[in-house]
């Protein structure tokens, strides 16, 4: 099997890795962000329980992680974590949404209290304070460290081969098994690796440069 027969056999598995880094992706946003609100403004308990989560799954690597929740918790609740691709978004989306709680939360302490306390002046709730003021800024000083953190899912998607999912890592495994060439399905992988997580970064750390420039958030 040359080079190019490797590639388009590995390519096969490219739906998967983007399918699992994409929906860990926003499984990440719609956990995360809620978390760093409730971090910065939540109750005392609420800070606890929330930086308890953020060390749990910040803390245990991601192969760990996907062997505990697939082989461990599913042991208990074959449903829903004996299907691979749950269990993968399960686990990759929460820890996304580990890191993406730290990287909004910084965006919230950027930005300071000063604007929270302006619209809460002119009559806003807190709540409406935090959706119509302080979310649409923190979306745009956020998007450099979501762009690193998709780049980051797209690396660690590829442990999810070790639990089933059939993704680029997969074919590797498979091409090397089958061809004993320890060394060319890896380098197609490490390419396609780079293609899928560069571009998307590079693009969301430029988008919110542009944005914030624009809307006079960043000196031009």
């Amino acid at each position: 099997m040359d080079a190019l027969q490797q590639l388009a056999l590995i390519l096969n598995g490219v739906t998967s890795t983007i399918t699992v880094s994409i929906v860990s992706f926003f499984i990440g946003i719609f956990v995360g962000l809620p978390l760093s609100f409730l971090r910065v403004y939540g109750t005392k308990s609420a800070q606890i329980l929330i930086d308890a989560f953020e060390k749990f799954f910040r803390g245990v690597p991601e192969l760990v992680l996907l062997l505990m929740f697939y082989f461990g918790v599913g042991l208990y609740f074959p449903f829903p974590f004996k299907n691979v691709f749950f269990t993968a978004n399960f686990v990759l989306g929460l820890r996304s949404a580990a890191n993406q709680s730290q990287i909004f939360r910084g965006a919230i302490r950027g930005i300071g209290d000063e604007q929270m306390m302006a619209a809460m002046s002119l009559g806003l709730s807190k709540v409406k304070s935090v959706l119509y003021v302080m979310l649409p800024q923190v979306i745009i000083y956020s998007t450099p460290g979501l762009g690193s953190e998709y780049a980051l899912l797209i690396k660690d998607s590829s442990y999810a081969y070790l639990i089933g999912v059939v993704d680029i890592m997969a074919y590797a495994v498979w091409i090397r098994k089958a061809t004993m060439d320890t060394f060319t399905p890896y380098v197609i992988s490490a390419f396609l690796y780079i293609l899928l997580t560069f571009p998307i970064a590079t693009f969301l750390d430029r988008w919110g440069s542009r944005k914030k420039k624009q809307l006079g958030l960043e000196r031009r």
